[in-house]
């Protein structure tokens, strides 16, 4: 006869020893998106709040307007990090949600997880909106590639534009979103390269050094975006 005190260990989960173990921190930047088989919208950054092993997730959002209609239940969602210069990522179902005092989602624990690590040269093909400032104007334009040491852009020209008389060798400072909140990074840049078709500019750029900040954020944004690499 067992003794009725005896401490009794949990039954042990026959689908676990074929599950992968989660390895991310508390409090570890993640990115979010809704539906990645329609790739619409942008990735959403959030934070990883834990875990209940091989049960479920726990994850932080931003509260931005519209976001609350898209949570449905069983709704598919694709969550990247990364640790020790790899991208992982994986899919989970959204179980349910919070609102105060924040939005927590509770989604299921993943099945697999995709690890690939970074390449040392990666030159990302994108349409990031970009905002210009010269010495002969400012502009808009849009980012067309995005490498560590540089960027392409190009831009509509309107009417007697200033920067029709920009050179090579001379000075851009550029602000472009890389994160999921859409805040503009800053950094400035040397142009590389200037051809003029028409009405249209396109600039070849490269990063200045020592901009510490702005270039992690680059790589940041280069490495959680590795699928869309050339």
């Amino acid at each position: 006869m067992s003794n009725a005190l005896e401490p009794r260990m949990p039954a042990v989960k026959q689908y676990q020893d074929k599950l992968p173990r989660l390895a991310i921190e508390p409090n570890a930047r993640i990115y979010v998106r809704l539906n990645p088989m329609s790739q619409n919208g942008h990735p959403l950054q959030g934070e990883f709040l834990g875990m209940s092993h091989y049960e479920f997730i726990l994850l932080r959002l931003p509260s931005v307007p519209g976001l609350l209609d898209k949570l449905i239940p069983r709704t598919l969602m694709e969550i990247r990090f990364l640790l020790e210069g790899a991208v992982n990522t994986f899919t989970a179902d959204l179980l349910s949600y919070s609102v105060k005092p924040a939005l927590i989602l509770y989604a299921s624990y993943p099945d697999r997880i995709s690890i690939i690590k970074t390449r040392q040269h990666r030159r990302l093909i994108c349409a990031l909106p970009v905002s210009l400032n010269t010495s002969y104007g400012d502009a808009r334009g849009l980012v067309c590639d995005l490498s560590q040491g540089g960027c392409r852009v190009t831009l509509e020209l309107t009417g007697q534009s200033g920067l029709r008389n920009l050179n090579v060798g001379e000075d851009v400072v550029l602000q472009m979103p890389l994160n999921a909140g859409g805040v503009p990074a800053g950094g400035t840049c040397v142009a590389r390269k200037v051809e003029i078709a028409g009405s249209r500019l396109t600039l070849g750029l490269s990063f200045n050094e020592g901009q510490k900040e702005f270039i992690s954020e680059v790589n940041e944004y280069l490495d959680l975006n590795h699928a869309l690499i050339a």
